[in-house]
């Protein structure tokens, strides 16, 4: 069958996606997009924005395409094996989220976009806005179990491990194509932070991108964002780079336990990027400093006088693919990063502020083959290797000191890995994978994780997937090896956390438009690092976790020529520890709809959403979270005179979140008391305006 130039535009992104994930795919070809996009014709979506499928070969029809586009059977996915998959041979149940559900429903982070998913939610208390999975956000994590990757290359530092997805993450949403949600552990391709799932975001090439842009917007919680950008060139042979800043004034509030009329809740944050590819070479460069107050007054800070914590990254990657034969390619990838985490915490009656700072610098490579054991994909298999070392340092002290001791913490150490999958396709019905990753460390556990499974279907339109796969993590440098002196003691005793997943997965393409999922899986974990009190106010990080979580969840998306989008998806999920205790914010029960119109008098796209997060068990056992229910809603104008401009409203109920609390709230002085719940932001409005030189 003959593909046509829509389809190869999608095609060739998703090949330069690869590329610059140096995973051996082969070199796409240059491809002219048309002067007039279906959008333009007839107001219904871009086929840009629609999975890919194959065309007739007189090319698209504006509304052939468009059926065609909605009738997919082809989402690519490349995170969850490093190379392109479709989503029925994924060993993972995934979910796709489209640049055109971004600005269709007024996403500014990726935790925003993917909040409305099945199975994942957001707490955000202000330290971060911290991502969960399936019941799973461990009070106190910095999203150390969810590995993030920006076009493949991983923004978990080595330090702390931490990842951002709100305003901390170095990637502005105009750049995204889409975002991959991979659940469950992939710790046989990418080893330790792997553990609870991935978030792989996928950005747009210069086929995709205008000659240059820029945006700015302003919202009701105070403040406002900027970004800019420019992309020249193909898809093999391209540059292209972006800016952008945030700044939020942040809300005053009043907590019996902590304070009254906090104001210190300010968020800045500075991102740059430049990309470029040459035929099979392809490089990045991607930098962000992220401030952010916090009004609860973590650590013991004194309210009054706020607390305020600083993230700096630089992350490079640089890298070749090259096909030696038609059967086999290879690649190589090589990469660096320089992380800095510190805070300044007022101490209550205390002059001095008590300073940490963490540092980190890595630097890896990784080389991969992909041979064909079998032509036309029947047969194949994967093998690679990975090099990074890593270099730390921990330090604390009062400033002024006035004579006090200063900690200085330094922790070197390196990680070697080999991996291999076999998979393959022996009938039209029928498919396989299997693949095992062993890591060794050189100051913490060697561990060997194996994953396989197996693929049911039916001429692309009904599936079912057998999965099992196993994780772990080795705890980061801050959890085992800080020591400040005055809340954390050291644990270099410290061992590795473990994750067993079985799962089902069922979907299906029952009608045009139409593409279901539903699964039932069984997570068994191990070993967790959690925060525990030793002492009064003395903490420790320490294996004390066993939990089981045991759940299924369902989602549906629906899109149509017309421009007609939807979404619905719901979780239900039982966290229990081994001795059968509830598991603080783990809710039993989400759920999520979301509709956007078609292009109303071919002017706007009006979009709107209903996310519940069931009720949450805190720290205290007497006290819990209540069910929230937010209801966000959005106005699209995609083009008006050169110009985009969206007005969007979240929480328009006005109702905040109870967000559970971590352990770093709890107080000592004056009073010694744990805080259980925080509150969320309430209702903002926020306007937004773009322009773009095509």
């Amino acid at each position: 069958m003959i593909r046509g130039p829509a389809w190869s535009v999608r095609r060739s992104a998703c090949v330069a996606l690869s590329l610059v994930s140096a995973v051996g795919v082969a070199q796409a070809q240059p491809v002219k997009l048309p002067d007039e996009t279906p959008t333009q014709r007839n107001g219904g979506v871009d086929i840009a924005d629609l999975p890919p499928l194959p065309l007739a070969s007189e090319g698209p029809s504006t509304s052939a395409a468009l059926q065609a586009a909605a009738d997919s059977d082809e989402e690519i996915v490349v995170g969850a094996a490093k190379r392109e998959q479709t989503l029925g041979n994924v060993a993972s149940a995934v979910t796709v989220i489209s640049a055109d559900r971004i600005r269709r429903f007024g996403y500014r982070t990726v935790a925003e976009a993917v909040a409305a998913l099945a199975g994942i939610f957001i707490s955000d208390d202000r330290l971060q806005q911290r991502m969960g999975i399936r019941g799973f956000q461990l009070l106190g994590d910095f999203n150390t179990r969810v590995l993030v990757l920006v076009d493949g290359a991983s923004v978990n530092e080595g330090w702390g491990s931490l990842s951002g997805v709100g305003y901390d993450a170095p990637i502005a949403l105009d750049e995204v194509a889409r975002i991959e949600i991979i659940r469950g552990p992939v710790s046989s391709l990418y080893g330790t932070s792997a553990f609870f799932g991935i978030v792989n975001i996928v950005t747009r090439t210069a086929a995709e991108l205008p000659r240059a842009w820029g945006r700015v917007g302003m919202g009701s919680i105070g403040g406002g964002t900027f970004g800019a950008g420019f992309a020249r060139g193909t898809i093999n042979q391209q540059v292209r780079g972006s800016v952008s800043g945030t700044l939020r004034a942040g809300e005053t509030l009043n907590v019996p336990d902590i304070g009254q009329n906090i104001s210190h809740d300010g968020a800045s944050q500075l991102a740059a990027t430049l990309v470029g590819a040459y035929q099979g070479t392809f490089g990045q460069i991607r930098a962000f400093r992220y401030r952010r107050e916090s009004p609860f007054a973590p650590y013991d800070a004194d309210p009054a006088r706020g607390y305020t914590s600083y993230n700096t990254l630089l992350m490079s990657e640089g890298g070749h693919v090259r096909s030696l034969t038609d059967r086999l390619r290879v690649s190589g990838r090589g990469y660096f990063s320089a992380y800095r985490f510190n805070d300044s915490v007022p101490k209550v009656n205390e002059p001095s502020n008590f300073v940490t700072i963490g540092d980190t610098q890595s630097l890896g490579a990784e080389v991969r083959a992909r041979y064909e054991i079998v032509a036309n994909g029947k047969f194949g298999s994967t093998v690679g290797v990975e090099s990074t070392f890593y270099r730390t340092r921990s330090r604390a002290r009062y400033e002024p000191s006035a004579g006090r001791t200063s900690i200085n913490i330094p922790v070197n150490f390196n990680i070697a890995a080999a991996y291999a999958e076999l998979d393959g396709s022996p009938t039209s019905w029928l498919g396989f994978t299997a693949g095992v990753r062993g890591d060794r460390h050189s100051l913490l556990e060697n561990r060997l994780s194996p994953r396989a499974a197996l693929f049911l279907s039916k001429k692309d339109r009904f599936g079912a997937k057998l999965i099992y796969a196993e994780g772990f993590r080795n705890p980061s440098m801050f959890e085992g090896f800080f020591d400040d002196g005055e809340d954390y003691k050291a644990n270099p005793n410290i061992r590795a956390e473990t994750i067993r997943s079985s799962e089902v997965v069922l979907w299906a393409r029952p009608v045009s438009g139409l593409s279901a999922r539903i699964s039932g899986y069984r997570w068994v974990t191990d070993r967790i690092v959690e925060q525990r009190d030793i002492a009064a106010g003395l903490d420790q990080f320490q294996n004390v976790g066993a939990y089981v979580s045991t759940g299924v969840e369902a989602e549906g998306t629906f899109r149509n020529s017309d421009g007609w989008f939807g979404f619905a998806g719901g979780s239900f999920a039982k966290v229990r520890s081994v001795d059968g205790l509830k598991v603080p914010n783990a809710p039993a029960v989400q759920a999520s709809v979301g509709v956007s119109t078609p292009l109303i008098r071919k002017l706007a796209h009006v979009s709107t959403e209903v996310i519940v997060l069931g009720a949450r068990p805190t720290q205290d056992p007497t006290i819990t979270a209540d069910l929230h229910t937010m209801w966000n809603a959005s106005i699209l104008v995609p083009s008006l005179g050169g110009f985009d401009i969206s007005l969007t409203a979240r929480n328009l109920l006005g109702v905040r979140q109870q967000v559970v609390a971590p352990q770093d709230y709890n107080r000592t002085i004056p009073l010694v008391r744990d805080i259980s719940r925080v509150p969320g932001e309430g209702r903002e409005v926020y306007l937004r305006v773009g322009f773009a030189f095509r």
